[in-house]
């Protein structure tokens, strides 16, 4: 189970009082029915139609994200599984641990189990990687076949491997454009050594990451300033030069500005010059100043 399904369940058990507390049923971690589904996304895995079918009720309530559902014929039912054979290679379908299924057990009524599993996969079309976290309940009768299937998933890849298959546009390009300009005075201030300068061309809450930073990690527009001038005054200097020409693109996904540019960066290091090669991303905001700037860059010229 879930831990935090566990504890907002222990939450509320401590607000009923004793006498108010009835038992309906038992749960187990270990179960008939739970190896049933443990079967069920094994033959899914492996194609086999057929065994996927005979957990399945001559007829089972499917229901997906809320969706209202439907009534489905067994023989009907894994009609995509040689979708996913053909479009997928690597599937596999495991536990979301440290999760693990559920079997309820109810005095009066349906058994059921629930589980938390990770669907992962590769698309050979698109070469899109899936991992998709499901939670499935299933309901079983008296003769321990599936009657009820609800599934809860977050559908964005495969709306994403279904877009692959078309060509589509996603904004504009543009090789001469304002924030070109703007990125181009930016780059100008640093080959100067003038922090202050830099920095205002930058948002108050603008964020910095480097080629060399851990994932994840970032910084704040006032650690690089500061950052930069420590670097100026321990006698850092550079020649910065243009390569080709910035691309400034709009991305009608997002509604974001950025522009990419290139650059030639020459530096003295124990009395000779060396050259490097610098690609920068600066993403603008409505107002024309720049909110993220990325850096990529081999840091040993830093060091």
């Amino acid at each position: 189970m879930k831990r935090t399904i566990l504890a907002l369940g222990l939450s509320a058990a401590m607000l009923l009082s004793v006498d108010a507390q009835k038992k309906t049923g038992t749960i187990y971690a270990e179960h008939e029915n739970i190896d049933k589904t443990k079967a069920l996304w094994d033959a899914f895995a492996d194609g086999n139609r057929l065994k996927y079918q005979g957990f399945f009720a001559d007829s089972v309530f499917i229901t997906s994200n809320g969706s209202q559902g439907d009534l489905v014929a067994r023989a009907d039912i894994g009609r995509n599984i040689q979708w996913w054979q053909s479009e997928f290679t690597d599937l596999e379908v495991k536990n979301q641990e440290p999760a693990y299924p559920d079997a309820l057990d109810y005095k009066e009524g349906v058994d059921w189990v629930q589980d938390w599993r990770v669907l992962t996969a590769r698309h050979i079309k698109s070469g899109i990687n899936v991992n998709v976290p499901i939670h499935t309940l299933y309901a079983f009768n008296d003769e321990g076949k599936i009657v009820m299937l609800v599934n809860y998933f977050n559908n964005d890849v495969f709306e994403m491997i279904q877009e692959s298959q078309t060509t589509t546009e996603n904004g504009d390009v543009y090789d001469n454009h304002p924030y070109i300009l703007t990125v181009r005075k930016l780059v100008n201030t640093f080959a100067d050594g003038d922090a202050e300068a830099y920095g205002s061309f930058f948002t108050d809450d603008a964020m910095v990451n480097f080629s060399w930073d851990m994932a994840g990690e970032s910084h704040s527009i006032d650690e690089a300033i500061a950052g930069m001038k420590d670097m100026f005054a321990n006698g850092f200097k550079a020649e910065v030069d243009q390569v080709g020409y910035p691309d400034c693109i709009y991305y009608e996904r997002g509604n974001n500005w950025v522009v990419y540019s290139w650059w030639k960066q020459t530096v003295m290091k124990d009395g000779k010059k060396y050259e490097y090669p610098v690609m920068m991303a600066h993403t603008f905001n409505d107002d024309g100043k720049i909110i993220s700037e990325s850096v990529y860059a081999s840091s040993n010229h830093f060091e």
